[in-house]
């Protein structure tokens, strides 16, 4: 498939900027990997843009110098400043990095997609800094409690990080590896490094206050052995039987005294079904994961410095060397504080719509608002690795989604709780208008103005009554109330500047955060493709969302 006029553009600006940046030349490679980056979607069609970027690279490389910063200075005069470089920002040398060594892991439970704090530093750090290094970044899914296991979720997460444009170089999936935590449970077991313990989880919090031990503590491998094979075999129930590591009771770190290893649980799994039984706990598994694969590095929050100690006793037990681990602060949207447990039960109950609901900080739901990957990934090194928690609020994201969109987004006016006016004393006539005012190159739109059916936004209805302002493109009114008379063209500085819609037009639906609101928009609405960005004048960026005949949904982005 052909790339599309605005595509062409986006890679004729690509090239003509690094032809500029060096002495003349532009490099293929280079230009795709800008373009990539850009708009991470035409990964899909990479025989596409290579074939476009070879043929617009061959064009520019036949012109002088001069001529390339003409034909930039006109088409983007903001590329032609070269940008500092940002490969450290955010990003310190890692302590132990060895290039093309380093190994790091995201490690989400599949309990539903990704939210916007897992993005902004889980994702994008472990991510960046294996590929600073030249290294290896791991996706591995955290699915040991079968009760909080979603099927779903192992599609919706892989589905989340392609979106922002985040390929793990593999996926593992830890219930595959069950046979593996029983071989180390029983390592430990026959060493006399852990055993099972039969008290209730009530008895043994009483124990480890009191600093004393489980009554089975003592007992021989042979009995440790014994029990930890009824366990596989269903004869206890959940709750009454858990292996534990034998560490120091008097510890003064009480997550430290004899920390459970693995428990019962009778959940149906949607990965293994009702195979298993027994199940490893988190540090148990992360530990033999970890080393496992080779991870040379672990990015956690601060939150997880117990389980890093935990971790630690584990690898020390098995003679590992551990990875480094690097903590970090915690990630806070001021007005939000959505959990998976209250999404699931917001979607149960009708509150919202689904995990895409505009109202949700999840990943889907941003990315069905429109927000761009490179948000995502700028948002995330500026947050970079500080342990002091940071709370962002929602414009610190639009502020980088308007610069990353607004160069893609075409004009497009609309009104929204539309109310039909009469313009008398002017006659019908198209009016053209810029498609994008920083871009002449996309070209102009024609928009009919039929001065007895124009439309107005029922706000701007209300608040210009008995007022004179401008009808963009078309002319000056005195609005009355449903009466409007047309004063002329001349542009008067300082006179308000309101969009318009005539006839012929195209009903559209605009989902909100709060609210979903109904209007009319000009006909060039209909030219974009569902996932375009677009921008309602005076109103908002805003992504289509579903076209179907006579009606475009399309779902409000930010100011």
């Amino acid at each position: 498939m052909a790339v599309s006029r605005m595509e062409r553009e986006l890679i004729v600006r690509y090239c003509l900027q690094n032809a500029i940046f060096y002495k003349g030349k532009a490099n293929p490679g280079a230009v795709i990997g800008k373009v990539m980056a850009d708009q991470p979607e035409l990964r899909k069609r990479v025989a596409d843009v290579k074939k476009e970027v070879m043929s617009v690279v061959r064009i520019v490389n036949r012109m002088k110098l001069d001529e390339q910063e003409k034909r930039l200075k006109k088409l983007a005069p903001k590329m032609m400043k070269r940008l500092p470089k940002k490969k450290s920002r955010g990003l310190p040398e890692l302590k132990g990095a060895v290039n093309g060594k380093v190994v790091t892991r995201f490690a989400p439970s599949p309990t539903g997609p990704l939210s916007l704090p897992h993005l902004l530093r889980p994702v994008f750090i472990n991510y960046l800094y294996a590929r600073k290094y030249k290294g290896k970044f791991i996706l591995r899914l955290e699915d040991t409690d079968p009760v909080k296991t979603l099927k779903e979720a192992y599609k919706w997460i892989q589905e989340d990080l392609k979106r922002v444009g985040v390929r793990p170089d593999k996926v593992v999936i830890k219930s595959q590896h069950m046979e593996l935590y029983y071989r180390k449970a029983e390592e430990l077991i026959k060493r006399g490094r852990a055993y099972v313990c039969l008290c209730s989880a009530e008895k043994f919090r009483g124990l480890k206050l009191k600093k004393e031990h489980c009554p089975e503590r003592g007992r021989s491998a042979e009995e440790n052995m014994k029990d930890w094979k009824a366990m596989l075999k269903g004869k206890f129930y959940e709750g009454e039987a858990v292996v534990r590591l034998k560490t120091d009771m008097s510890n003064p770190n009480p997550v430290l005294r004899d920390p459970p290893l693995l428990r019962i649980s009778y959940g149906k799994h949607p990965k293994v079904g009702t195979r298993y039984n027994v199940w490893p706990l988190y540090n148990f598994a992360c530990a033999i994961e970890d080393h496992d694969q080779g991870v040379t590095h672990v990015f956690r929050a601060k939150e997880h410095e117990h389980n890093t100690a935990v971790q630690k006793l584990m690898y020390k037990e098995f003679g590992w060397k551990p990875p480094f681990v690097v903590n970090f602060g915690m990630i806070y949207l001021p007005d939000s504080k959505a959990h998976i447990r209250d999404i699931k039960r917001w979607i149960a109950d009708g509150t919202v719509s689904g995990w895409d609901d505009p109202k949700l900080p999840t990943a889907r739901a941003l990315f069905r608002r429109g927000f761009q990957a490179e948000t995502f990934r700028e948002l995330a090194i500026t947050c970079g690795l500080s342990k002091t928690d940071i709370r962002i609020g929602w414009e610190n994201l639009e502020g980088i989604n308007r610069k990353v969109v607004d160069p893609r987004a075409n004009r497009v006016m609309a009104v929204l709780d539309p109310v039909e006016i009469m313009v008398h004393g002017a006659k019908a006539r198209t009016v053209e208008l810029k498609v994008h005012p920083d871009f002449p190159k996309r070209g102009m739109r024609k928009v009919k103005a039929v001065p007895h059916h124009m439309y107005l936004s029922r706000h701007d209805w209300r608040v210009l009554r008995k007022h004179e302002f401008r009808l963009i493109g078309f002319g000056n009114v005195y609005l009355k109330d449903y009466q409007a008379e047309y004063r002329g063209d001349k542009i008067v500085k300082g006179m308000q500047k309101v969009q318009w819609v005539s006839r012929p037009h195209v009903r559209i639906k605009l989902i909100m955060p709060e609210e979903t609101k109904e209007g009319l928009a000009e006909p060039s609405i209909s030219k974009a493709k569902v996932g375009d960005i677009v921008q309602l004048e005076r109103t908002g960026f805003a992504r289509v969302d579903k076209k179907t005949k006579g009606l475009v949904t399309l779902v409000f982005s930010h100011k």
